[in-house]
C-alpha cells in the first residue's frame, strides 16, 4: 500500500531497537532462563505464513512417537484473556477467544498433549514441567529470547524466503536477515513439487548470511478433509471445484496445496490472519462459493472460529520432510533426542 512508503523515515528505529535488543542479549545485559528439560523452538524471520504451527504439530507427533512427553508453549496470538492457560484437547469453540485459535488448532490435533498457553515463556515452561513434560516445543519462538533453547529451529517459506528483504513498513523481515546466524538450523517450507532448485537458491544465499547451517525441506501435505458428514481422504479433492477461504499469513500457500491435491480452486477469499468470522462473513462466503458452483473450503485453524455446523469443508494438512523423517534435525547439535 502506498501509505506505507510514508512510514519508511520509522525504518531506522525499528533497525535500531531490534539491534539493541540483540545486543543487550549477546553481552549478557538481558539474561535468558533455563529450564530443566530441553527446549525446542520453532520460528521466523519474516513475518507469518511460513508453518509453523503444522511444524510445531509434526515434531510434538515426531516426540510422541520416540517415546517422549513433550508440551507445547504459546503465547496465543489474539486471546481475550491474558492469564496462563492450559488447553488439552478438544474444547468448545467458544474458547477460541479465551487462548486463540492455534492453541485450538494444536490441542485439536495433539490429543493428551498440553498446550500451554502464556505470554510469559518462562512462566508457561516451568507451567509445562511441572505438568510433566520433558521436552517443550516453543511456537514462535525465534524473537522471545527471554527463554534459552536447546535448538533453534527456523522456517522460511519456499515462496517468499526473505520478507521482501526489507524491515517494516516495507518488508516483512522481523530481523535483519543477519539474525539467521543464531539459528541452529533452518527449514524451507511449503516447498513445491519441483523443490532442488528452490532450496539450492536458498541454500546458496543462506551460505553467504550464515554460513554452516544445516538447512532441510518440508512441505504441507493435505491428510485428510472433513465434510459436513465426516472425515474423508484427501483424495476427494482431485477434480473438484472450491472456493477457498482462509485467514493465514500467507494464504496463497493454501490455494497451491490444493491445486497440487487435484482440486481446482474457482474462487478465493482471504482475510487478515488470525481473523474471526462473522455470521454475515459466512453467510457470504457460502453465497459466493454457490455463485461459482464449487464447495466453500478452509484450514483447521480457520474452522476453530466457525459453528461447528458450518457448510464448509476443511483441510488437515501435515508438515512432512521431503526426504526421510525429522531425524537430521535431532541431530543437529546439542542432541535433544539420543
Amino acid at each position: 500500500m502506498a501509505w506505507r512508503y510514508l512510514l519508511v523515515p520509522l525504518t531506522p528505529l525499528y533497525r535500531g531497537v531490534v539491534a539493541a535488543r540483540g545486543v543487550a542479549y549477546d553481552r549478557g545485559w538481558l539474561r535468558s532462563q533455563s529450564l530443566d528439560i530441553p527446549v525446542i523452538s520453532v520460528g521466523n524471520i519474516s513475518f507469518g505464513g511460513t508453518g509453523k504451527t503444522p511444524m510445531v504439530v509434526a515434531l510434538v507427533r515426531d516426540f510422541v512417537r520416540l517415546g517422549r512427553r513433550p508440551a507445547v508453549l504459546t503465547r496465543g496470538y489474539g486471546r481475550r484473556e491474558r492469564d496462563l492457560d492450559v488447553v488439552v484437547g478438544p474444547e468448545p469453540k467458544q474458547r477460541v477467544e479465551e487462548v486463540g485459535d492455534e492453541p485450538l488448532e494444536m490441542a485439536g490435533l495433539l490429543p493428551g498433549v498440553p498446550v500451554v498457553v502464556e505470554a510469559d515463556r518462562v512462566r508457561g515452561g516451568r507451567e509445562a514441567q511441572r505438568l510433566g513434560a520433558d521436552v517443550v516445543v516453543l511456537d514462535d519462538g525465534f524473537q522471545h529470547r527471554r527463554l534459552r533453547r536447546d535448538l533453534d529451529l527456523v522456517l522460511l517459506d519456499a515462496g517468499d524466503p526473505w520478507g521482501g528483504g526489507r524491515l517494516p513498513p516495507i518488508g516483512r523481515l522481523r530481523e535483519p536477515l543477519g539474525a539467521l546466524r543464531r539459528a541452529s538450523a533452518v527449514v524451507v517450507t511449503k516447498v513445491p513439487a519441483d523443490w532442488r532448485p528452490v532450496v539450492a537458491r536458498i541454500e546458496a544465499e543462506l551460505g553467504r548470511i550464515a554460513p554452516g547451517i544445516p538447512v532441510l525441506a518440508a512441505r504441507l501435505q493435505p491428510s485428510r478433509v472433513r465434510l459436513p458428514e465426516g472425515w474423508r481422504e484427501p483424495e476427494i479433492l482431485a477434480g473438484r471445484r472450491v472456493f477457498a477461504f482462509a485467514g493465514l499469513g500467507r494464504p496463497e500457500g493454501f490455494a497451491a496445496s490444493l491445486v497440487e491435491a487435484g482440486a481446482e480452486v474457482a474462487a478465493k477469499m482471504w482475510f487478515p490472519d488470525h481473523h474471526f468470522y462473522s455470521p454475515g462473513e459466512l453467510d457470504e462466503i457460502v453465497r459466493g462459493a454457490r455463485a461459482v458452483d464449487a464447495v466453500p473450503i478452509t484450514t483447521v485453524k480457520d474452522a476453530v472460529k466457525l459453528p461447528p455446523d458450518a457448510p464448509v469443508w476443511v483441510v488437515e494438512a501435515v508438515m512432512e520432510p521431503v526426504e526421510g523423517g525429522w531425524e537430521r534435525l535431532w541431530a543437529v547439535e546439542p542432541k535433544v533426542v539420543a
